[in-house]
Parts: C-alpha cells; structure tokens; sequence
C-alpha cells in the first residue's frame, strides 16, 4: 500500500472484505499511510481500525509543531495519541504476515531535505512493540509539517516520512519471492509513480494486480471529517470486494 496522508482511510476499506473471504497475504508492505495500514492489517482488527478514525474526527491537523492549539495537532501526535494507543502493537510483530516498512533515513545534510536513503525494516527485526511504534511514527514522519528539522531517532540513526523517497512499496518485494502481488494506491501521485514502477516490473514473474480508486475520494491531504473518512472507507471496501470477486 502506498502513501496518501489521510487518504489512506481508503485502505481501511479493505480489511473486512479479505477477512470474510478469507484471504491472507505472506507480506504486508507499506509507505507512509501505507505503512500503518499493513501494520493495522497484520493486527486483524478492522473495528478498532475504523474506531481509529472516527476518534481522529474531533482533531485537525497542524501544519507545524507551532500552530499546534485548540483542535490542532500534527500528524506525529495524532499517531502517538490515538494509532499507536488503539493498534494492538503485540499483535502485529506476532502476526503469521510479516511486515515491510520503508523509511527515509537521514544520510547527511542538504536543502531544503537533507540526503536520504530508502531504508525497508520488516516487523521480524523488530524485537518489542515499542520499537514498532517509532517505526511506524518513522514511515509516516512527514517533514516540515512534524518540524523543520525534526525526525524519529531510531537507534543511531534518524528517519522521515518514506514517501519522500519513494511512495509505492513494489520494490520492497524481490522478483519472484512470491507468485503474485497485490499493489494499492490511493492518491493521483501514488497513481503516476504506480504506472512508471509497472512500466519498469514488466519483467518480473509475478502476476501483479492493482487497486486504485474506481472514484475521486472526497479528501485532501488532511483531511479529518468522519463523512468524508467514511466515504473513502466505503469505496475502498467496494473496490475490495470487486477486486475479490475478480482475481481472489
């Protein structure tokens, strides 16, 4: 699943429909809002995932640390204060799903960002659910917005949003490491940079099937309001269902 900022409450859509038809995957990998999403999925729990965005509805996000005040926050603390306290950590690193997250990490200075390096860390590296929380504050860090110069201290390294350096997962899974992939994107960028990674994997061995949204979603980057949360959640899981009743 790829990156999207808030339009990745179109991937909550898609828990259900797998659930009752009973489909798993070996490998769950995420960027950015892709990235909590497949944590969320490794977690099996679609009803707090939605709970986790209903309870997002009474905030707005904050486009700086600064103007954070009233119903303002930035998207590092809303994830701190209502993902990580309602995603059930343990589950996800005891998951049969094995789960690849890319980061940005921080390999010197430059501007307006400094240099980066995709980095893919899987949930089995990850050794207590309190390393799995900076990871995924880590994929979904986004710059500016969380602080000028601020990131997620990971060890001895420092990490951003893994969008910055790439928004869709596809190459996190090695040509024939597995028989088929299921690749997802929910913004018009994520759509763009989908097309030119399939015009470079026409080569490898998998059958590759996408999903896309089969409308325009009623959301902008940041956007909060339930309506139009509920409204992408809903086409995600219609999508889903089609995208079942095709291939699964």
């Amino acid at each position: 699943m790829a990156s999207g900022a808030n339009r990745g409450a179109y991937y909550a859509g898609f828990m259900r429909p797998l659930q009752e038809a009973g489909v798993r995957f070996d490998i769950l990998a995420g960027v950015s809002a892709g990235g909590i999403a497949a944590a969320w999925f490794a977690a099996g729990d679609p009803d707090a995932l939605e709970r986790s965005w209903r309870e997002a509805d009474r905030w707005r996000v904050a486009l700086h640390p600064w103007l954070e005040r009233g119903r303002w926050r930035t998207v590092d603390h809303l994830i701190r204060t209502i993902t990580l306290q309602i995603m059930d950590l343990d589950a996800v690193l005891a998951a049969r799903e094995e789960v690849r997250l890319v980061l940005s990490r921080i390999t010197g200075p430059g501007f307006p960002l400094p240099r980066l390096e995709r980095t893919v860390v899987s949930s089995r590296a990850i050794g207590s659910p309190e390393a799995l929380g900076l990871h995924l504050r880590a994929t979904a860090f986004v710059p500016w917005i969380n602080g000028f110069r601020s990131a997620i201290r990971i060890g001895e390294d420092r990490y951003l949003d893994g969008g910055v350096t790439g928004r869709v997962p596809l190459a996190t899974i090695a040509p024939g490491e597995v028989d088929e992939i299921w690749v997802a994107v929910c913004s018009p960028n994520g759509r763009r940079e989908l097309e030119a990674e399939l015009a470079v994997a026409r080569g490898r061995p998998e059958r590759i099937i996408t999903i896309t949204p089969s409308e325009p979603l009623s959301m902008r980057r940041w956007t909060m309001e339930w309506d139009r949360v509920r409204r992408a959640i809903a086409i995600g899981r219609r999508d889903m269902e089609r995208t079942l009743a095709e291939f699964a």
